[in-house]
């Protein structure tokens, strides 16, 4: 393992998911999770894939059979917002096992403290500061903000 502070966890997870933001061109929210596991960027190829579920066991779960390709696992009958969620929690469990995370040391960096660096990941990429400073700009308030940004209302509350 790789010892950093949480907040330096903190800002490579901010990076990271900036940059699949900047990979998917979005200006404006909803950031387009699902679009980017279906069109992910050339080094993620095999390593994103969207399978849906029916099972109550989970919301989703990222899994790799040895030698093959990845894919989140996530439940049919979630609510979108969930759902956009859930999905973005897990990209980060792909990034972190593919070969290209492998090679970053992402396992040595994060592993420890997955399901905070997950939840973080995710809120930070569906709700990326730049977007979330625009809306404020724009006049957004908190009572539109989880309807703009897609997000559930628990996380669209923390972030807000």
């Amino acid at each position: 393992m790789i010892p950093v502070s949480r907040e330096e966890r903190h800002w490579f997870l901010k990076n990271v998911a900036r940059a699949l933001l900047d990979f998917s061109g979005a200006s404006e929210p909803p950031v387009p999770v699902e679009d980017v596991l279906d069109h992910p960027p050339a080094v993620y190829q095999e390593d994103f894939g969207v399978v849906d579920m029916y099972s109550n066991l989970w919301d989703a779960t990222f899994a790799r059979p040895p030698g093959q390709r990845g894919s989140i696992f996530v439940r049919v009958d979630l609510d979108p917002e969930e759902r956009r969620f859930a999905l973005a929690r897990e990209t980060l469990c792909a990034m972190i096992t593919s070969k290209h995370g492998r090679d970053l040391g992402m396992p040595d960096l994060l592993m420890s403290e997955l399901k905070d660096s997950a939840e973080y990941f995710a809120t930070h990429y569906v709700a990326p500061e730049l977007l979330v400073q625009a809306y404020r700009a724009q006049g957004g308030d908190e009572e539109n903000f989880a309807e703009s940004f897609q997000l559930p209302a628990g996380v669209a509350a923390a972030r807000w």
